[in-house]
């Protein structure tokens, strides 16, 4: 919804007074500018959330403005509480990008975050890298749907033995305690061969014959087409491995594309053992 300035100048001049505590009637630009930001995050957050349905009523840019700030609040309490669920069985697997981005980043979100005076402000920097994009969005609406997925990645990874996990990431790069990329984008890459040619996860390995198949599986696809079958493991693995999880899969489906290129490519250069590791 597109807001008049004449409409927000009232919003913007009573915030100030609240940040300097009734004792200045000015603020510097830049503040005055961040406040400005302040505001029209949380009529955003009105718009898009549960007050929406509140628009029909008609009330004030005020109205609008504080059920938009609670919603922030209610948003930074429920990134609290994932954090702390999520925090009862996350294993970084000795990835240090993840272990800095969540046991380090997140804490100091939470310290941080300025739900009345700065909510636009994501605090933190989130250099783990996930499977669907969050650059569009910034402060708690960026760190929830952050925290979420890593909820959901980590549901994902639990699924396997530990060891099992790094033993893939350590034969996809030797160093990947430093690497700054996506864990379950590896895993999920080398348990789609697996299923491919219907090879158990406990027969580690992949033997000639199994690149052989693997090859003639994929020969005569295209990348949309073996995206395609790619989404259609995911959503056998959410019914057999993570009791039809909707989130897990639909989460998943978000990496397919990439790792479907992937294979296409390999699958042209005689690569596909690159892959499909463990």
């Amino acid at each position: 919804m597109d807001y008049e300035i004449e409409e927000l100048l009232p919003l913007v001049s009573e915030l100030a007074q609240k940040y300097s505590g009734y004792e200045s009637t000015s603020i510097t630009y830049e503040k005055a500018q961040t406040l400005m930001g302040a505001i029209l995050y949380c009529l955003e957050e009105y718009n898009s959330g549960q007050g929406n349905s509140l628009a029909s009523k008609n009330i004030s840019i005020k109205e609008q403005y504080n059920i938009g700030v609670s919603l922030v609040y209610e948003k930074a309490k429920n990134i609290q509480k994932v954090f702390n669920e999520t925090s009862l069985y996350f294993d970084d697997y000795g990835v240090q990008c993840l272990h800095n981005t969540i046991q380090e980043c997140i804490p100091q979100f939470l310290k941080w975050y300025d739900v009345k005076y700065n909510p636009q402000d994501t605090v933190v920097t989130l250099d783990y890298p996930l499977l669907i994009d969050c650059s569009s969005l910034s402060g708690a609406d960026a760190v929830y749907k952050y925290i979420l997925a890593i909820q959901t990645e980590q549901c994902f990874l639990a699924v396997f033995d530990k060891e099992y996990v790094r033993m893939i990431l350590k034969s996809y790069n030797p160093q990947y305690k430093y690497m700054i990329e996506n864990i379950c984008d590896v895993v999920l890459s080398n348990t789609i061969g697996h299923v491919a040619i219907k090879k158990p996860l406990s027969e580690t390995g992949f033997q000639e014959k199994d690149y052989l198949q693997l090859a003639r599986l994929f020969e005569e696809k295209t990348a949309n087409e073996i995206e395609e079958f790619i989404k259609q493991i995911i959503n056998e693995m959410a019914k057999g491995l993570f009791d039809n999880n909707d989130k897990i899969s639909e989460y998943l489906c978000y990496g397919a594309r990439n790792i479907a290129v992937r294979i296409e490519t390999a699958n042209r250069h005689n690569e596909l053992h690159k892959i499909f590791r463990i």
